[in-house]
């Protein structure tokens, strides 16, 4: 079994909020709380449009380190012959998170006027529960630690039991697929979905010292990629019209956990019977259940079918405050 390592990631930053006064939300004053009210009990000191940066940044962690990693314990598994390269990337954020904090230091006094104008009552709350320059510097940073993990070791094993790494991997895979189809078709000469199927690819082959079903799928998509492609340089539009729905309808059937680890077993994507019933979520875990406990065959080379597609809800946000 390949070296893993997990990352433990932690970016600090502010969300413009600060704790209200409980006699100013008791107030009888005459002065209107909704115009600088947040959330229950705090009131917004800075504009929230000068910190979605910030949100952006953290976002761009977790994407860079599911592209060929896993969660894990609150933080994030990756062979460890991306270490170096996923230190990279997170070098790279951190010199934007740098940057953006800088940015938020030399306009800080311009931006509480700014919420001055917008609720000149309450200015002299505004004024007192700003933070300071040096606030902001303390309170925004990024880091991150990196630890080696045995995945042999029996306490992570025992602890791994009631939900294995290749179900949450699966899962994972099947949210981002749901996320894609939920998306605008977007129109032009290329393949829709080709360079996302390309990425869970590699995530798929980032993985495989995980569980031999990761290994099966690799192959199983390489035969979707590579008809793809044929297609897309063959420059007839029937040819590409067919290829975009192949992959369309391979993203679709990997919107199931269950068909994603059946599929890896396989090393091949089966087209589901339309005559039978769409499976319920219970049926889709229980099949999870089955699976998990199964062993890994080769990959076999069987040949794809077009596959139908299906809208499916986005996935949630992630939330964070100062």
């Amino acid at each position: 079994m390949k070296k893993s390592i997990v990352f433990l990631p932690e970016l600090r930053s502010v969300s413009g909020e600060r704790v209200l006064d409980r006699s100013l939300i008791t107030s009888t004053d005459g002065r209107d709380l909704d115009k600088v009210l947040a959330t229950g009990g705090t009131i917004q000191v800075l504009p929230r449009e000068a910190l979605k940066g910030f949100t952006t940044l953290r976002k761009a962690v977790d994407r860079e380190l599911m592209k060929k990693g896993t969660r894990f314990f609150g933080g994030y598994l990756v062979a460890e012959e991306f270490t170096a390269e996923m230190a990279s990337i997170l070098s790279g954020i951190k010199e934007k998170v740098e940057d953006a904090k800088r940015a938020l230091v030399a306009n800080l006094a311009s931006l509480i006027e700014q919420r001055v104008n917008d609720a000149p009552e309450w200015e002299d709350v505004i004024r007192s529960h700003a933070p300071s320059q040096e606030d902001i510097e303390e309170s925004i940073s990024f880091s991150w630690l990196k630890t080696p993990v045995d995945l042999a070791d029996p306490e992570i094993e025992e602890a791994l039991q009631g939900d294995p790494l290749a179900v949450k991997i699966a899962r994972e895979i099947a949210q981002a697929c749901k996320s894609q189809i939920s998306r605008p078709a977007k129109t032009g000469r290329g393949i829709t979905g080709l360079k996302f199927l390309e990425g869970i690819r590699d995530k798929a082959q980032a993985l495989t010292f995980v569980d031999g079903r990761l290994g099966g799928l690799v192959s199983a998509i390489d035969i979707v990629i590579s008809t793809a492609e044929i297609a897309k340089t063959a420059g007839h539009e029937a040819q590409r019209t067919a290829a975009t729905v192949l992959v369309q309808g391979t993203i679709q059937v990997m919107t199931s956990p269950a068909m994603i680890l059946k599929s890896g077993e396989e090393g091949s994507f089966k087209a589901p019977d339309p005559e039978l019933e769409p499976e319920s979520e219970d049926q889709v875990l229980a099949e999870e259940d089955d699976i998990v406990a199964t062993t890994s065959p080769s990959p076999s080379r069987e040949a794809i079918t077009p596959l139908p597609m299906a809208a499916a809800p986005a996935a949630n946000p992630a939330l964070w405050s100062w």
